[in-house]
């Protein structure tokens, strides 16, 4: 059924199928709810199956609407929100809850206090309607619980705003206009004045538009030619507000550092457009007796960015760096200080006890002013800290850089997970652990057995998902149910616990009984079972002369009960005397040989329908019954 926020309200039959839904409409924007319960999954899936969505409430003006729209057929409905993370969220939106559209109950939420203490967390939301305590109010449920579905049919569609965000309001949608745009529908774009983008002296500019020609977003962007640079490098942007968001920028010559000539040296440079600036070049020479130093080359050449293109060189005797000693160790490069790093003398390290030396012991000034090798250092003599593994814990009894022979690092995993491996190891002298680094395993229970005639369906979660190495994580739940005609004995459903166990036993599910069946009188009775279970059949025959009055076989239902009545075994109706004498013999024989014929016919049928099982001490009735002028019973 339709309740139309228009003048005249309308009835019209939407869809025939297993659950009828009633909708209210306001301007395209329409409330539905199912005629039927469900659960929250149950019920989110309808909605967007055959609507839009679940309900979303987000203010207090939706809240007061739909408790005076929908009717008191029920008192709950199911709303779009659920706790994800520990956070109250709206469906669809993956948003929290904002604190304008909350309207709990009083002491809502509770998560069902003792219920969330046996794993029955009440993670979904329904809505009170019409109640006389708290109309309209809000109550975290179970989510297996069911309810009336509460949907909605959004009346944003792609087209109802050109370039903004459609947002739904009770009687109508509004359009917010992203930055740059204005309008009912946002079709209006900001636009900035062309004249202000300006081409600088030895550059050009190439603007792109987006929305339009110099319209919001469109970009300037500035270039000069080579050997000139951008006094403000920032393309130009159209704002929001309609201006430019710089200046037009202008090129300038590109000036590189002024160099002067070295020490014991000379300079001689070349300046084609001005004085270190784009292309200028500069050569540099030393005195007799030393070399250039610190720079690639002996020429120097100003590049298109404004910088040289090497460092300035110095002129300088053949000679290497001078070398400290290192940290915790000594240099020795001979007696004489005025040649100790000239080319060729050499070098030796040596490191303090507890240290080693890491590098060459011995280095050479060579004819490029370079050391030979590398410096050396003197590390003390320690172990690395221990590979960091996922889901472990490792405390050491010294900091990372600290960890001297004899120092320890003992190992534990994050909850939910179990160690495998040594527990503690030790520094050694050579600077080895004397274990290996454990790892961390997920814990997890066995795999639940299944109970015969039964099923199980296992729920992990969110917290432990499901994974190849841990398929029934801690707080996964697994829920039992039992084939048809047969009963749950024991607990519903069990969680895995933290030690690694199930909380209970599986339960197991035990065929339905029957009440015992007994042979009728002057009958006899053969059950398939020894005990009246589910399925078991019982077949029933009668003694020689007696009819069977009922069904000849019975069935235990799914429900502990026989398919029909126990039936009976009849005498026959007495048959009439033949009447004889001497003179009329032949056909009193004839008649009484007749009757005879009959009653073995019917025995015969009757024994022939007993035949159930092999094991039956049914006997078939005597093939020939003999007349007799008297009577026939």
């Amino acid at each position: 059924m339709e309740f139309s926020g228009h003048k005249t309200s309308k009835i019209c039959l939407m869809f025939l199928c297993s659950m009828l839904c009633m909708w209210t409409t306001v301007e395209s924007w329409s409330y539905f709810y199912s005629d039927t319960t469900m659960n929250w999954k149950m019920a989110r899936d309808w909605c967007r199956l055959n609507f839009t969505d679940m309900v979303a409430i987000q203010n207090q003006e939706e809240i007061e609407y739909l408790n005076s729209w929908l009717p008191k057929k029920r008192d709950y409905y199911w709303i779009g929100i659920r706790k994800i993370n520990h956070v109250w969220t709206w469906v669809g939106t993956n948003k929290a809850l904002t604190k304008e559209a909350t309207n709990w109950a009083k002491g809502e939420p509770n998560n069902g206090k003792m219920r969330s203490s046996l794993g029955r967390n009440e993670d979904c939301v329904e809505m009170y309607i019409k109640r006389n305590d708290q109309a309209g109010k809000w109550n975290d449920e179970r989510c297996v619980k069911k309810k009336t579905a509460l949907c909605y049919t959004a009346a944003c569609t792609k087209d109802s705003c050109l370039n903004g965000e459609c947002v739904e309001t009770i009687n109508s949608h509004k359009c917010e206009c992203f930055e740059g745009f204005y309008g009912d529908t946002c079709e209006h774009v900001v636009e900035c004045e062309k004249d202000q983008v300006h081409i600088p002296q030895h550059g050009s500019v190439s603007c792109t538009h987006k929305h339009g020609d110099f319209a919001y977003n469109s970009l300037c962007m500035y270039s000069c030619e080579e050997g000139y640079q951008l006094s403000m490098p920032r393309p130009l942007r159209c704002t929001a507000s309609g201006n430019w968001s710089e200046e037009p920028p202008t090129c300038e010559l590109a000036q590189c550092q002024l160099l002067s000539p070295p020490t014991r040296g000379s300079m001689k440079c070349s300046d084609p457009l001005g004085a270190s600036s784009y292309q200028s070049t500069c050569v540099f020479s030393c005195d007799e007796g030393y070399v250039l130093a610190g720079s690639t080359s002996n020429m120097l050449e100003c590049d298109a960015s404004g910088n040289w293109n090497a460092s300035q060189p110095s002129c300088t005797v053949i000679q290497c760096s001078a070398l400290d000693d290192p940290e915790n160790g000594a240099v020795s490069c001979g007696d004489d200080p005025d040649v100790r790093f000239n080319y060729g003398n050499n070098c030796s390290f040596s490191c303090a006890p507890g240290y080693h030396l890491v590098g060459p012991s011995r280095v050479t000034c060579t004819a490029t002013a370079e050391w030979s090798e590398q410096m050396p250092r003197c590390e003390v003599i320690k172990c690395q800290h221990p590979e960091e593994e996922a889901h472990l814990i490792t405390q050491c009894d010294k900091p990372s850089a600290d960890l001297q022979p004899n120092s320890t690092c003992s190992f534990s995993c994050e909850p939910g997970f179990e160690l495998q491996g040594a527990h503690i190891t030790k520094c050694s002298e050579d600077g080895q652990w004397s274990s290996a680094t454990p790892t961390c395993k997920a814990k997890g229970c066995p795999a639940p057995k299944t109970p015969t005639s039964g099923q199980t369906s296992c729920i992990p979660s969110v917290s432990s998902p499901v994974s190849p190495v841990t398929p029934y994580p801690l707080d996964m739940v697994c829920t039992y149910s039992c084939d048809e005609g047969h009963e749950l004995q024991g607990a519903l459903t069990m969680m895995c616990a933290h030690s690694g166990q199930w909380s209970s036993t599986p339960p197991t599910c035990t065929a339905v009984r029957c009440s015992p069946l007994e042979a009728p009188e002057n009958g006899q009775i053969n059950c398939t079972d020894e005990e009246p279970l589910y399925n078991s059949q019982c077949s029933f025959m009668c003694n020689e002369g007696y009819s069977l009055d009922g069904h000849e076989l019975l069935t235990c239902g799914p429900y502990g009960n026989w398919t029909e009545g126990k039936p009976t075994c009849k005498a026959p109706s007495p048959v009439t005397a033949i009447a004889s004498g001497v003179a009329t013999g032949g056909t009193a024989l004839l008649s009484g040989l007749s009757a005879a014929a009959y009653i073995l016919k019917r025995l015969r049928k009757k024994a022939s329908k007993f035949e159930l099982n092999s094991n039956s001490d049914i006997q078939p009735p005597a093939s020939v019954y003999k007349s007799s002028t008297d009577s026939l019973i």
